[in-house]
């Protein structure tokens, strides 16, 4: 079975569950910690596919990791994820349910790619003018690429926003290029 269809299946299955429970934004908290816990704790992760160890050791971890900091259903749903050996997609899956999440509340999510990091004052200016445009609320993946060398690149679902500075060199260079010279007042 593809990732694709795994990550679907068990985001949708939480997702409606905390729906029906009224607690999605709870569920976003609570498993948007347990991923960051995960992404940063190479050793867990390592621990929940690990062969030999069995899925109620697992288990055990997983409770004396996350037992009183998440909700029951939260909890709940990492055991039956690695009871069904799939261990291994939980951060992917948790991906996939806050997109679901964020999406049922009418929030967007865009990647922004920067020089440099953004300053929280930036980054809701820029947030605040996107909903203005839009009349949605945004969540940002903030990437640092030094390429884009200032200014900034918003990917939103298929649609891109190229307000870099890299963007406006190529496009004085591609002018350029194709003016003659006379145009941009060299003479010959």
């Amino acid at each position: 079975m593809s990732v694709d269809i795994i990550t679907d299946k068990y985001s949708t299955a939480i997702f409606e569950l905390a729906e029906e429970n009224h607690i999605l934004e709870q569920m976003e908290t609570d498993l948007s910690y347990v991923k960051e816990v995960l992404d940063s704790q190479p050793e867990l992760k390592a621990l929940l596919v690990y062969p030999a160890l069995d899925a109620k050791k697992k288990c055990d971890v997983l409770g004396k990791v996350f037992g009183t900091a998440i909700h029951t259903l939260a909890l709940h749903f990492l055991y039956v994820m690695v009871e069904r050996g799939r261990g291994r997609y939980l951060s992917a899956t948790i991906r996939e349910y806050l997109r679901k999440s964020w999406a049922a509340r009418g929030i967007m999510e865009a990647t922004v790619t920067v020089a440099e990091p953004l300053s929280d004052e930036l980054e809701t200016k820029l947030k605040d003018k996107l909903k203005a445009i839009t009349g949605k609320q945004y969540i940002f993946d903030v990437k640092v690429d030094p390429s884009v060398i200032g200014g900034f690149v918003i990917k939103i679902g298929d649609t891109r926003i190229d307000a870099s500075m890299a963007r406006r060199l190529e496009d004085l260079k591609t002018y350029l290029l194709k003016a003659g010279t006379t145009e941009i007042g060299v003479n010959g």
